[in-house]
């Protein structure tokens, strides 16, 4: 990799410094909170600059399959880029981009007041919508069928209810799997379900929303929560209150569990940040967003 990064510096020298020279010339830049003045940041000058350079990208496992194609299909498109894109959770994303340790950070939820107070210069977008739905293996005799409320999923989770015969199946230990503290799945999940709750002191730990369904799938009696976009023919979704977990129920308000999923920089992101957080947000991302079964923000 680093081989690769001298090449494409020594061509940043002939090819970027029309790019340079325009952006130092374009004078100081105004930010209103409107997503769309980032398009003007890069723009400036009469037409589009050439992203260059190199880029990380870290946190929400949610958000990291839209990111790593998003960043696939914009290396194609601006081949003096390279972006590396890492997981970790959103709390990480969060602490690695106010501290500067990268480039953008990524976030399922929410970001914190006292982490707003720990790093004021945070600058927030959103890239797209999502909801936690609650899965079982697809070989449970409850799956397509496991109706239950907010109330009873917190019982299941906090290990008020332990049997899977006291929600109408089989007579089996209900095995439960939760993320990681500094999870945005798991501070949602436990937002809009648990509440004041603790889970389960039995409950498995899962670092990803991939390790939570690969579980589920290979455990006939388990039962996870995961981003709605990991919900595939592996698992059940769980109704609740009725309502199927599902992109129109979301959009709709019928299902009670939605979320914003977000990007952030430190500061005002440079042009190579901007080009890539307004590809996401423009067409070719949002059609990234639906394809893998987020909810794109328009």
């Amino acid at each position: 990799m680093r081989s690769r990064r001298r090449k494409k510096q020594t061509t940043y020298l002939f090819l970027g410094i029309g790019v340079i020279i325009g952006l130092l010339l374009a004078g100081p830049l105004r930010y209103n909170g409107v997503i769309n003045d980032l398009r003007d940041q890069i723009t400036s000058g009469g037409g589009d600059t050439i992203p260059t350079g190199d880029l990380t990208v870290a946190g929400s496992s949610t958000l990291l399959p839209i990111t790593q194609e998003c960043a696939n299909l914009f290396m194609e498109k601006h081949p003096f880029t390279y972006i590396s894109v890492a997981g970790g959770g959103s709390g990480h994303g969060i602490k690695s981009a106010g501290s500067g340790e990268v480039d953008i950070g990524q976030s399922s939820r929410n970001i914190k007041d006292s982490e707003l107070l720990r790093y004021p210069d945070l600058v927030i977008f959103s890239i797209g919508k999502d909801s936690v739905a609650v899965i079982i293996n697809s070989d449970n005799p409850l799956a397509g069928s496991l109706d239950l409320s907010l109330e009873e999923l917190g019982e299941v989770f906090s290990g008020e209810i332990t049997n899977w015969k006291d929600l109408g199946g089989e007579d089996h230990e209900i095995e439960v799997y939760t993320r990681e503290e500094g999870s945005g799945t798991r501070e949602v999940f436990t937002q809009y379900v648990l509440g004041d709750k603790n889970y389960v002191s039995t409950a498995s730990v899962k670092p990803s929303n991939g390790e939570m369904r690969a579980s589920v799938a290979n455990n006939k009696y388990g039962i996870a929560y995961v981003s709605l976009g990991y919900v595939d023919e592996a698992v059940s979704a769980v109704l609740i209150d009725g309502v199927e977990a599902t992109v129109e129920n979301v959009q709709n308000g019928a299902y009670p569990i939605t979320r914003i999923l977000w990007m952030f920089t430190k500061g005002m992101p440079n042009n190579l940040e901007s080009s890539f957080i307004l590809f996401i947000q423009g067409p070719e991302g949002q059609k990234v967003v639906e394809e893998l079964g987020y909810i794109p923000i328009y």
